[in-house]
């Protein structure tokens, strides 16, 4: 057993150190910086709970821009009936403010 046990450890005495190809430690840079980069652009902006209050966000304020047009068109016709009737009645259109 001690002869193959020797026999084992004077192999190794020939060999030598193994060496990485030519562009190993920049081809193992780049793919950590793809690695960080990916992950950092999408670590909070693609969550679900984000995605969700972006989205109410939005029609929100959508919803809201439609009701004031609205409304901004409702007065609009108010003073353009007021307006109408003074004119048909005679009368002062300041005084048929309702």
């Amino acid at each position: 057993m001690n002869n193959k046990i020797d026999e084992t450890l004077r192999s190794l005495d020939g060999l030598e150190r193994a060496n990485p190809g030519p562009f190993f430690y920049t081809r193992v840079q780049a793919r950590l910086d793809r690695h960080r980069e990916g992950r950092t652009a999408k670590s909070w902006t693609f969550r679900p709970a984000w995605v969700a209050a972006s989205l109410g966000l939005v029609l929100a304020l959508n919803v809201s821009a439609v009701l004031m047009y609205q409304r901004q068109l409702t007065t609009h016709e108010q003073q353009q009936a007021t307006e109408t009737v003074a004119d048909e009645w005679g009368i002062d259109p300041l005084s048929l403010d309702w």
